[in-house]
């Protein structure tokens, strides 16, 4: 027998903005940054880096906004096996994460 993954899919479909003005562009990586600093004991900040450090990254960044206006989701998650199989991973998977 072969496993086969489960997995959930989504799909997101909308128009599309190209944004190259570097106010716009400076505040996403801001928000961005803070997002992924803020758990850290001491976040890093676009403005902890040299002025000209930033102004040539912000120049190789194209930002895209999607306003989305439609969204499609599918799953495959084991419909097509047994009650007992669904026992199976499902006790399985509680083994895996006492490890």
């Amino acid at each position: 027998m072969v496993p086969t993954w489960n997995d959930v899919t989504v799909h997101r479909s909308g128009t599309v903005r190209v944004h190259e003005d570097r106010d716009w562009l400076y505040d996403a990586v801001s928000r961005l940054t803070a997002a992924h600093e803020e758990t850290r004991d001491a976040p890093w900040r676009p403005t902890d880096a040299p002025k000209p450090v930033i102004e040539g990254r912000l120049r190789g960044i194209v930002g895209l906004e999607i306003t989305v206006t439609r969204v499609e989701g599918k799953t495959k998650l084991s419909q097509n096996r047994s009650e007992a199989d669904h026992r199976g991973v499902t006790t399985g998977l509680a083994a895996e994460a006492s490890v």
